[in-house]
């Protein structure tokens, strides 16, 4: 198996787990620097993961619950708010702007974390005024959220207009 170098693909494992090394000089250098770049973007990418919009991302996590046989791959996808709502519910769903980010939500579909985050960074006239809010689905009294499998409702009880936020979903599937 060759590791893929491009972090949305399918991984597993990491890396191989024997290599034949070349005794040859010439081949031995080429594939050093082969094989090192190959570990680097694995370890890179996929350790520290990779997070995209609307996008199925896998993050490198293997579950083996219930039946051990069955090999279930971590994902997660994050939902991005150039400005939260103002004191109002928002919905997200298929037809709204930013989407509901997962698709095809399955039985064998699992949430294992569900967070958000929401900033307000300092502004060019002093530090000491930016603010920085996580929260779970139901942490923080000033934004919350539900989800469901087919959407996400937000809501915040002051106003958070001027904060950028987003909404991270780690989540399993069963093994391809």
């Amino acid at each position: 198996m060759t590791a893929p170098t491009n972090p949305s693909e399918l991984f597993s494992p990491f890396l191989p787990s024997t290599y034949n090394i070349p005794e040859e000089d010439d081949r031995l250098d080429t594939f050093l620097v082969d094989n090192l770049s190959i570990f680097s973007d694995v370890i890179n990418d996929k350790t520290i993961g990779t997070f995209v919009q609307s996008a199925q991302n896998f993050n490198g996590e293997k579950w083996y619950y219930a039946n051990p046989r069955v090999t279930r791959n971590g994902y997660q996808v994050i939902v991005h708010f150039p400005s939260l709502p103002n004191a109002t519910t928002v919905v997200l769903d298929s037809d709204s702007t930013p989407p509901y980010p997962i698709l095809d939500v399955q039985p064998e579909f699992v949430i294992t974390d569900l967070y958000g985050t929401a900033s307000l960074p300092p502004t060019s006239t002093g530090a000491g005024d930016g603010d920085f809010i996580k929260y779970n689905n139901r942490g923080d009294p000033r934004i919350f959220f539900d989800m469901s499998d087919t959407q996400i409702t937000i809501t915040t009880t002051v106003d958070l207009s001027s904060y950028s936020g987003f909404i991270i979903i780690k989540y399993l599937r069963n093994g391809l």
